[in-house]
Formats: structure tokens, C-alpha cells, sequence
């Protein structure tokens, strides 16, 4: 119980983020996509990690706190709460990416190529500010959770361990697209309805509360360098909307690279949703 506890409690924040996707994936996937998505996410990640730890690959060698075994659980030499972010951290890139390049009135991009390399960019960056805020845990309630064996260009974070999870978060991603392949094209009357909204705000939950905490601690690169990812991003975003609000809910002929992006949306109610 102690080991539950200090799982669920200790690490509120991934509990949080956890139940977050649990509702939104579980409305926009259906419960059984969910779970599966959920499991494989669980599996890679927690394979990912152990064979790090122990192998150096897939990204590089370290070490987790092993004080946290007593307090929390863990599967092999790894924390549990650690590969269940992965699944947070997957779906809310992917959510994320598709109201980015869909734009607030639709809910598909007109490539499926334009989600998934959009996605795999918010999920990698959002790595970016986590895990050097993480190495600073011993400055606040995080603790000491992990240290790496050898010095690193990013804040202390060897090229590999980025270089490796940009790899894991492309085959997470690639499940996602996979699993929502045939979604159709809708509507969405008002922007604040768009079923990925509160991923997108969620998404950059994550990055703003990490970045404060990096102020907070007088980690001003850490803050500057979550601050310098976010403003290009944001200026892009809101120059593609403002084009895309210009235009027909879906532009140009119909093409066969994206049977989803070529057919005309759906009418559908403002919280349409898919749903399985």
C-alpha cells in the first residue's frame, strides 16, 4: 500500500495527467482503442527504460534513484510512473498536432504526414523542458529521480537519450495514426468545441508548469528555452489558423494520399467526436 501510495499520491502530477487522458482518449478513441493504446505505451516505454538502464540503449546509460524503490513502484529497475507518462505524453503531441495543422474548424489536416511530424515535434520538445527540469528534483518536491552517466549537450541530457526517445515517441505516435487512420473530416462550428482543445491546453500545461518551476529555481535557461520553443510555435499556429479561417473547411481537389484530408467534412454537432 505504501509503494501505491507514494505511485498515485507522491506523483500527483502524472496521476493528473494520467485521468486527463483517460478522458479525453477514452472520448475520442472509445474505451477499447484506449486501453490498447494505453498498454502498448505502458510495454514500450517500460522496455525502453529498462533496457537503458541496463544496456544503454535506447537511450544511454543511467541510473534510477534506487531510495524510490521503497516508495514507489516499480517494473524492473524503473519507477512505474515513468513509462505511464508515455502514454500522456504520446496522445497529447498527437491531439495537439492534429488541431495545430487542422485548425480550430476542422478536426483533420489535409495529410495525414502533416499530424503525425507535427506531433512527433510537440512530443519531443515537451521532453526537452521535462527532463532537465526532472535532474534539478532534488531542489524541489520532484526528488532525485534519475542520473545519467555522462555529461550532455541538452542541460546535461546526452544527443543519445534525445536522439532515443525522438524514436520511441515516433513508433507511439505511429500507433496512433494508425489506429485513427480512417477518421473522417468534421466540422466544428466553434473553436473552443474542437475535441482536441483540451489536449492542446493540457499540452501546454505541461510545458508552463515546468517552466515556472524552472524559474522558480533559478533555472532561467531551462524557463528561457521552454519560453523560446513555445513563441515560434504560437506565431506559426496563429498565422496558419488565420489562413486557414480565409479558406473552405477543406481546401483543393480531392487527392489520394489522404482518402480522410480529400473528402469534404461531415456536418456534424459542435462536440463531435469519434467514439468506438
Amino acid at each position: 500500500m505504501h509503494q501505491i501510495y507514494g505511485t498515485l499520491v507522491g506523483r500527483w502530477y502524472v496521476t493528473l495527467f494520467g485521468l486527463t487522458f483517460l478522458w479525453r482518449a477514452s472520448r475520442h478513441l472509445g474505451w477499447r482503442r484506449t486501453i490498447l493504446y494505453a498498454v502498448a505505451a505502458v510495454g514500450i516505454g517500460s522496455l525502453a527504460e529498462n533496457c537503458s538502464v541496463h544496456f544503454g540503449v535506447p537511450y544511454t546509460g543511467y541510473n534510477f534513484n534506487p531510495l524510490l524503490r521503497h516508495k514507489e513502484i516499480f517494473i524492473g529497475d524503473v519507477p512505474l510512473m515513468v513509462p505511464l507518462s508515455y502514454t500522456f505524453l504520446g496522445y497529447f503531441g498527437f491531439s495537439a498536432g492534429r488541431l495545430l495543422t487542422s485548425g480550430p474548424w476542422q478536426t483533420r489536416a489535409r495529410r495525414p504526414w502533416h499530424e503525425y511530424l507535427v506531433g512527433l515535434v510537440l512530443t519531443v520538445w515537451a521532453l526537452w523542458i521535462m527532463d532537465p527540469v526532472s535532474r534539478l528534483g532534488n531542489r524541489w518536491f520532484l526528488g532525485t529521480v534519475f542520473h545519467y552517466r555522462g555529461p550532455g549537450f541538452w542541460f546535461g541530457l546526452p544527443l543519445g537519450s534525445q536522439v532515443g526517445f525522438t524514436l520511441t515517441a515516433a513508433v507511439l505516435l505511429a500507433i496512433l495514426t494508425y489506429m485513427t487512420r480512417s477518421e473522417p473530416n468534421r466540422r466544428v462550428e466553434r473553436w473552443m468545441d474542437h475535441p482536441h482543445m483540451v489536449s492542446l491546453v493540457t499540452y501546454n500545461c505541461q510545458i508552463l508548469w515546468l517552466a515556472i518551476v524552472a524559474a522558480v529555481l533559478g533555472a532561467n535557461e531551462i524557463a528561457g528555452s521552454a519560453l523560446l520553443m513555445w513563441v515560434p510555435a504560437a506565431a506559426v499556429s496563429a498565422v496558419l489558423w488565420s489562413t486557414l479561417r480565409q479558406l473552405p473547411a477543406v481546401v483543393g481537389s480531392p487527392t489520394p494520399e489522404s482518402p480522410a484530408a480529400a473528402r469534404p467534412p461531415v456536418p456534424d454537432s459542435p462536440r463531435s467526436e469519434v467514439s468506438t
